[in-house]
């Protein structure tokens, strides 16, 4: 008890300090909100077509959670103990959460197969979620500015599109081309009718795509828009009292978050999951 009570005091703190570490000086200070959400080329490269190759704080962001899931694996492979540390058995608990409490819960079939995925994806989106709570200096003229790339609309489509392909990989893989197409569950009826029906399978299988890359999408972005809202209030009334809740609310916030970043990375990797379990089950 208070192990935890000590940690939600640091939590606490953390989120102030970072709170008030990124007031500007000056009592007229302004924050313009939505120029923090623009992505302005931070290393400028040339356009194939259309896909603009320039290096903005997107790209920063997820080149920095890479990086830290690239070198934690390598630093936990070398330290790994039979009696685990704090440490360890924190890594361990989120490593048995991907594995037995999204993937062995939801997939039978291919449970061995697509685990390395879904565990990928959920590290992923759980990592680029709490790098997200790190204030860089991208901001407004290199100003201390919170980010996260997976509030980016185009990150979380090309998640969605990994989860996509392989749902029907998978779907084509256990059951032959023919069969997977002949396993979508579309019931008996006239030609017309069904080939109607068919059509709003389809649609029905792309909205999944769109609902699982908007859904992440929204619930990042949404939290970090209402920590930046609060906060520049914060910044524009005069009265100490008022300015003082208002930080504490947009700590609070912040400390919400990191609760939205682990939840947010769970229902990604289970809806994946799920996606992948159905394709290659019968009756699909």
């Amino acid at each position: 008890m208070r192990r935890m009570k000590a940690v939600i005091i640091g939590l606490v703190v953390l989120a102030a300090l970072v709170a008030l570490a990124l007031i500007p000086g000056g009592e007229q200070a302004e924050v313009d909100i939505a120029e923090e959400f623009v992505l302005h080329p931070i290393i400028k490269l040339p356009t194939i077509g259309p896909f603009d190759l320039s290096i903005n704080k997107a790209v920063i962001y997820l080149w920095i959670s890479t990086a830290i899931l690239a070198l934690a694996a390598i630093a936990i492979s070398r330290v790994l103990r039979a009696r685990p540390g704090r440490l360890q058995a924190a890594i361990e608990g989120l490593y048995e959460l991907a594995h037995d409490g999204i993937t062995r819960s939801v997939m039978q079939i291919g449970m061995r197969s697509w685990f390395p995925y879904v565990g990928a994806v959920f590290f992923f989106v759980l990592v680029n979620n709490l790098v997200g709570l790190i204030p860089l200096p991208l901001g407004e003229h290199h100003q201390l500015a919170f980010y996260v790339a997976t509030g980016n609309l185009n990150v979380t489509i090309v998640l969605a599109l990994f989860t996509f392909f392989f749902t029907h990989y998978a779907g084509i893989r256990q059951k032959g081309l023919l069969a997977y197409a002949k396993s979508w569950d579309v019931p008996s009826a006239p030609p017309v009718i069904r080939q109607l029906l068919y059509f709003m399978e389809l649609v029905s299988e792309i909205f999944r795509l769109v609902s699982l890359s908007v859904r992440l999408f929204a619930n990042m972005i949404a939290g970090h828009v209402l920590f930046a809202v609060f906060f520049a209030v914060a910044l524009v009334f005069q009265s100490y009292l008022m300015a003082t809740l208002l930080q504490v609310a947009s700590a609070t916030i912040y400390l919400f978050e990191i609760f939205v970043a682990v939840i947010q990375a769970f229902i990604f990797a289970i809806l994946s999951a799920v996606y992948i379990e159905g394709a290659m089950e019968e009756g699909h």
